[in-house]
């Protein structure tokens, strides 16, 4: 059986490991709590009373966002230790323990492109076998998860930390889904520190999308700041999405904040590296969310060009080192707008 002192103090180190074994027997703590061990880096927690609330909580799926990571561990250390009840059943994911031992952004491929069932797209070979398998086990995990409790309430929040600085240091992206936006999920949002949610318009391949569409989950992948190495992030600087995490680990409700506060863009487009002759007029140094104003040439490819469309468009995830056919950019603009 798994040791409270491996969880407790070693969840980061034993995530790390690939290829060990670990018990799938559960194993109680003092306060009849139970946790178990269902792969490398993925942590299942059981409260003591039953319960129909069900939130799987996933960072590391690229392995250089390592404040996320180590959020995670101090949430688990303090429910092992016992300083944190869980009244709702958990699911904890280290996304991409190989990518983190090498303190890279993936091994071979960015995991959150190979989700819902975007692992298949690949030809498997010894490359990238790790990350699309890690993939699929990823989704069967969480699969396994919300069918075993058929809870009438799923969250997943898969939370990450950003490559480039941002004008909004703090931010959310909704997945694609019908509804709008409710009241309850801005106040969530805000509680947790965010100052800007990004809603997108159309299916993707991310984990929280994956959420979304197979468990109708209230799913949203979280930037809680700037990547850092381990070690050299700031615990107060996520202050308060620690402190709503622990709220929603303890059934609690979250604070009631201002939701006028919260900034709510839409996406109007993505743009695509289609070809090597692709050209991208934005500076590497740029901020996220970063306005261009209308007619502003963005990008250039063969049989292409992107200008800005309305009076004025901001950048999010600027990125020119992907590989032909994946995404350089997201534009957005203001909810209200246009």
């Amino acid at each position: 059986m798994l040791s409270y002192l491996e969880v407790e103090n070693g969840f980061i180190e034993i995530s790390k490991l690939t290829g060990q074994s670990f018990s799938t027997e559960w194993t109680p703590l003092p306060n009849n709590v139970r946790l178990r061990m269902l792969d490398v880096g993925v942590l299942q927690v059981k409260p003591a009373a039953q319960s129909h609330s069900d939130m799987v909580i996933s960072c590391g799926i690229h392995g250089n966002e390592t404040a996320p990571i180590e959020i995670v561990s101090g949430l688990i250390s303090q429910i092992v230790t016992g300083a944190i009840e869980p009244k709702v059943n958990l699911l904890f994911i280290l996304g991409n323990p190989e990518s983190m031992k090498i303190s890279e952004r993936f091994v071979s491929i960015n995991m959150n492109r190979l989700f819902d069932g975007a692992h298949a797209n690949y030809e498997l070979n010894e490359e990238n076998r790790y990350e699309l398998e890690r993939a699929e086990r990823l989704e069967s995990l969480v699969t396994s998860f919300y069918g075993e409790h058929q809870g009438n309430c799923r969250m997943h929040l898969d939370l990450h930390t950003a490559i480039k600085p941002s004008f909004h240091k703090t931010f959310a992206i909704r997945p694609f889904e019908n509804s709008p936006i409710t009241d309850d999920s801005r106040k969530l949002l805000v509680a947790m520190g965010i100052e800007a949610v990004l809603q997108h318009n159309k299916p993707s391949t991310t984990f929280s999308y994956f959420s979304v569409k197979r468990f109708y989950a209230e799913a949203y992948t979280l930037e809680l700041g700037k990547v850092k190495p381990f070690g050299e992030n700031n615990p107060e600087d996520f202050a308060a999405a620690i402190n709503c995490l622990q709220n929603l680990i303890k059934g609690e409700a979250v604070e009631e904040p201002d939701v006028g506060a919260l900034i709510e863009y839409k996406v109007v487009a993505e743009i695509i590296r289609n070809s090597d002759d692709f050209k991208f007029y934005v500076p590497d140094d740029v901020e996220n969310f970063t306005a261009y104003p209308q007619g502003y040439l963005i990008a250039e490819d063969v049989d292409y060009n992107y200008r800005v469309a309305f009076e004025e468009e901001s950048v999010v995830f600027p990125n020119t080192n992907v590989p032909v056919g994946q995404r350089v950019a997201v534009m957005v603009t203001k909810a209200n707008q246009g």
